[in-house]
């Protein structure tokens, strides 16, 4: 009888709506993406958070075709690469209170401080340290034109015989586009560890139902050979990651 009158009381509450219903997941028709990406990614999305995927496989990659010109581009510069290591880095804030002159001119200004580069800090996964990214960044040389740049640097990084690398940098009224692309051979003591443009990194920002999105994939085709596969992983991608979250944390925005 007990038991009859508890779960006569459940039912009730149920129907008066007093227990908590199931949390809803995230409404995916607000986001440009598959269904390759989580419900979890997409409320740290929401909650305003850097979401960083390590995909490894250009076939995990999450952003929709045909939602842009310039994501479109990213997606199929990865697809030509179809690199062995690959990283996806997502994120969002709102159109309101931010401005496409704004978040354009912003991103234009921060992506061309060539400079800058100096100042990124990169953490490595073995030893847990920080140290700059780019001990060494000297500008080649820099071409501009209408709505579009090319910026060759010539770079080092701790563990790699010094290389050049170029930026291209497009934007539209409310798009952005950037890209770095290694232009030499990226050598490991005296191992060509990455052959040219086979370190791509490549980011763009756009609206979508609301909302601002930015976009980026890193990635790096190379040789399967375990002691130089070891430091593509832990250092190449790790440094990609962090270079773009740099970048990302650098939007003076609204929320």
């Amino acid at each position: 009888m007990h038991g009859r009158t508890f779960l006569l009381a459940v039912f009730l509450l149920f129907a008066a709506g007093l227990l908590p219903a199931a949390t809803p997941g995230p409404n995916r028709r607000l986001f440009p993406f598959n269904e390759l990406i989580s419900d979890e990614d997409l409320s740290r999305l929401e909650a305003g958070e850097i979401v960083i995927r390590n995909i490894r496989d250009r076939k995990n990659m999450c952003m929709r075709r045909g939602i842009s010109d310039y994501p479109d581009e990213i997606l199929d510069m990865f697809t030509e690469l179809n690199p062995g290591y690959l990283a996806e880095i997502l994120y969002m804030f709102p159109e309101e209170g931010n401005s496409d002159e704004s978040v354009i001119s912003q991103s234009d200004a921060i992506f061309s401080d060539w400079p800058l580069y100096k100042e990124v800090i990169y953490t490595d996964e073995d030893t847990g340290k920080s140290k700059p990214l780019f001990p060494e960044a000297e500008l080649v040389k820099r071409t501009d034109g209408y709505r579009w740049k090319s910026i060759w640097t010539h770079v080092k990084m701790d563990f790699l015989a010094p290389y050049d690398t170029e930026l291209i940098i497009k934007t539209t009224d409310d798009t952005f586009f950037f890209s770095q692309i290694n232009q030499e051979a990226m050598k490991y003591k005296f191992v060509t560890a990455v052959r040219p443009r086979n370190m791509q990194a490549a980011i763009c920002c756009f609206k979508f139902r609301g909302n601002w999105f930015v976009y980026a994939l890193g990635g790096v085709k190379a040789p399967v050979i375990p002691f130089v596969r070891n430091k593509i992983d832990h250092q190449f991608i790790g440094r990609i990651e962090d270079f773009t979250v740099f970048y990302i944390k650098r939007f003076d925005i609204k929320r």
